[in-house]
Formats: C-alpha cells, structure tokens, sequence
C-alpha cells in the first residue's frame, strides 16, 4: 500500500456510513424524535448513532489522513486503528443498551452497560486522539486548519469524559450522586461536542480541502485566526459561566459565550463567501457544490440560535434547528466531501502502483456526477423541508421528509460503492499524460508529497 495512506480510514468510513443510515431508519421508524421527546432514552439512542457511530467516526477516519498532511510526516495510527474502531463500535452498542434499559424496553439491570459503554468509547478516542494531538503538536509552525483539529480533538475527549460522567450517574446513582451535575453539565456537553469537537474538526478540515478543490487561495490566518480566537472564547465562557453558579453573573457570562459562538459561525461563513468569490476553478465539482448547500444550511440556523439565546428558554425550535445542524451542515458536508475523498483514496490504492507502467483512468473517471447530483439535491431539499415542517409542528410531514432523505442517502451510498468496487467505463488515459492536472500530480495536498490530484 502506498505509505502516504492511512490503513484504516475506509474502514471508518463504512462503519460511519452504516451508523448514520440506521440512525435514519430509526427516524422514520418513529422510534426517535421527532416521534419521540428530544431527551427521551429512545431518541439518545439516535442521537448517539449520529453523533458518536456517523460524526465522529467519519471525522477520525479523515483526520487518520488529514493530520499527515498538515504536519508533513508519514502515515499515522496504523497501530491503534483498528483497535480504536472496535472499542467505539462496542461501546456504542454498550450505550445502546444502556439507553434501552432506561426507557424499559430491556431490564433495568441493562442501564448498567451505560457507563460500560461510555468507558469503552473513551478508551477507544483515546489512542487515535492522542496520535493525531501528539502528530500536530510536534509540527511546527503549526497550519491555521492544524490548530482547529488540535483544539477540536481536545473538546472531544473532554466531550467523551462528561458523557461517561453522566452515565455512571445515571446508572448508579447511589455510588455517584451527581444528579445535579447532569443537569448542569449537559449544556457543557453538547457545547463541546457540537461547537468544539464537530464545528471546530468541520472548520479546520474545510480550510484546508476548500481551497485544494476549487483552486482558491488558502486561508492566510487572517480572518481564520480570530474565528478560533472567538471560539475558544466562546467555550472558555461558556464553561467558565456554569462553574460560575446559578447567578445572574454566570448567566451573563454564559450568554456572552453564546454570542461570541454566533459571532465565531457568522465570521467563517463570511471567510467561506471570500474563498468561493476568490477561486480560479470557474466550475465547481460537486463535493463543492455540495458544501455550498451545507454552509447555507449552517447559515439558516443563525438566526434561529441567536433567537433562541435572545428569549432565554427552550423552544419547540430547538429541535428542528439541531436537526437542520447535524444534518444539514455536518452530515451534508460529510456526505459531499466523501465523494471526492473515497474516490481518490481509491485510485491512489488500486491505481498508483500501476502509474507510469501502463494506462490508469483520471480520479474523475471513477464517479458519475450526472448521475449522483440529483441524489444530493433530493437530501438537501429533504432535510430543508424537514426543517421547516418540524418548526411549523407538522411532525407526520416530517417523517415524509425523512424519508426522501432516507432514500437519497441510498442512492449516494450506492454511488460511493460504484467509485470504490467498479471499475471505470471511461476511457483509460495513458501513462504519457501524466502531467495533466485531471490525472496525476506529484504533489497532492491530501497526500503530502505523493498522491492523485483532483
């Protein structure tokens, strides 16, 4: 295998991949909200498949390529891959039944495999985490997108020790009462793990891979340095509010945290509008075009947010607007970003030996644009109109729409499998042409100093 490639990221990837379309079948199965409440045992089972089975694992599984890229050194995580992988997908089906035996539908005795499987995901992240962390933190200087994934993969092992917290507190109350904590901790937890492990890794991969694909100019560290800076005072706020207490003072701080977050999301949004007027490539692919809908998406939930921190309670739109989020942003992003990631990794595996020795297809010769766009603008407009029926209260359309969505993430695996298993109908091109840009470079920013280019 070529040593610029990561063992086991395609690994990742399929597992992600099968989490993030069960977590949908549950959806629409009624199992989940927005048939069930938001907090509900039933709906964390959900939640979890999406955040802990889909997020996370496809973000490790591209930063087990990202990360040797900004650094400049070899292949990472060889070693603690595939062990990190199985204790994740364990825990998380620990966690499952944990969640389970809260909502009744298996004995009470199941609860106890809550905090089992909260430990098991931490043992998991932790090996790959600390590779990646260690990987970055020897680089120097240290890339803007570098400092992201840095502060990211912090927030995320912070993220996984609150959620183990809560679960030994939820399954054995009498050896942990921290009853209170849990419901003072939970806004620390979604905060880090959606703002600072999700947004952050999101933020930082795409500073790098945006400008690679669309030929635009890199982020200088410019507008990017302070959309960090905000960041990190924004959680600092947030953190520093709840352990502030209940008065009006930790409020305040804790709504400034608030702010500073919308503030740091309008600014890269801003920073993103620049790169895409700033770009040479007059065309976009679709893994670009695709993350233009998943920046709007981002961009619709602002407003909503900023309402929501602006009235100080809860509101039936939180739902619909984290929904929008996870799947709008960070799932459309993903899904998008993976059509092009898959692809090259594959022709660098299956075609990059053979470079130079016989005819090789270009990068592109392994998708079908034509044929999977339609699928991504069905999911787009699925998860929009099921955005905006969830906050209308039509929660039965919602379950229409999310079905559509359903059944266009089954046509956008399909196209996935097609560029990793079939072989290409186009034309082979011949070795002579190398040099073309739509064949190989030398170069590749993904690989570092070999690889496919675009």
């Amino acid at each position: 295998m070529n040593g610029g490639l990561s063992r086991w990221t395609m690994a990742y990837f399929a597992a992600a991949l099968a989490a993030f379309l069960a977590a949908q079948c549950l959806m629409l199965a009624g199992f989940t909200y927005p048939a069930e409440p938001l907090f509900s045992p039933r709906t964390l089972v959900g939640v979890h498949l999406l955040t802990i089975g889909w997020l996370t694992l496809l973000m490790i599984g591209a930063l087990l390529q990202f990360v040797p890229v900004i650094t400049g050194a070899g292949a990472i995580g060889d070693r603690a891959g595939l062990l990190s992988l199985l204790a994740i997908g364990g825990g998380l089906a620990g966690m499952t039944v944990g969640f389970l035996g809260l909502d009744g539908l298996l004995p009470p005795l199941c609860v106890r495999a809550l905090p089992l499987g909260g430990g098991l995901i931490l043992f998991g992240l932790l090996p790959v985490a600390v590779t990646m962390a260690r990987a970055l933190a020897s680089a120097r200087p240290l890339a803007l997108p570098g400092r992201f994934v840095l502060l990211g993969l912090s927030c995320l092992l912070l993220t996984a020790g609150l959620g183990l917290s809560f679960a030994l507190a939820l399954a054995c109350p009498e050896t942990f009462p921290w009853g209170a904590w849990v419901s003072r901790g939970l806004e620390l937890h979604l905060v880090s793990g959606f703002v600072g492990w999700f947004a952050l890794t999101a933020i930082g991969v795409s500073y790098r891979l945006l400008p690679m694909f669309m030929l635009a100019g890199e982020e200088d560290g410019g507008i990017g340095r302070w959309v960090l800076c905000l960041a990190v005072a924004g959680l600092a706020a947030v953190w520093l509010g709840a352990f502030l207490g209940d008065g009006g003072i930790a409020a305040s701080v804790a709504e400034a945290g608030g702010i500073l977050i919308l503030a740091m999301a309008a600014l890269y949004l801003a920073d993103m509008v620049r790169l895409f007027r700033t770009r040479r490539r007059s065309v976009l692919e679709l893994n670009s075009r695709t993350a233009v809908a998943a920046l709007s998406a981002l961009a619709l939930c602002l407003p909503g947010f900023a309402a929501l921190q602006a009235t100080h309670a809860s509101s039936a739109l939180l739902g619909p607007l984290v929904y929008l989020l996870l799947f709008g942003w960070l799932s459309g992003l993903g899904l998008g970003q993976l059509y092009k990631i898959v692809p090259f990794l594959t022709w660098l595996e299956r075609y990059g030996p053979r470079l130079g020795k016989e005819a090789v297809p270009r990068v592109q010769d392994l998708v079908n644009e034509g044929r999977a766009a339609p699928w991504f603008g069905l999911y787009f407009l699925a998860v929009a109109a099921g955005a905006l029926l969830g906050a209308l209260g039509f929660d039965t359309l919602w379950r229409a729409a999310i079905l559509l969505h359903v059944l266009a993430t089954l046509f956008i695996l399909r196209e996935l499998w097609r560029a990793r298993f079939v072989e290409p109908a186009a034309p082979m091109r011949s070795a002579a042409v190398s040099a073309h840009p739509s064949t190989v470079s030398p170069s590749s920013p993904l690989l570092g100093k070999t690889g496919a280019s675009t």
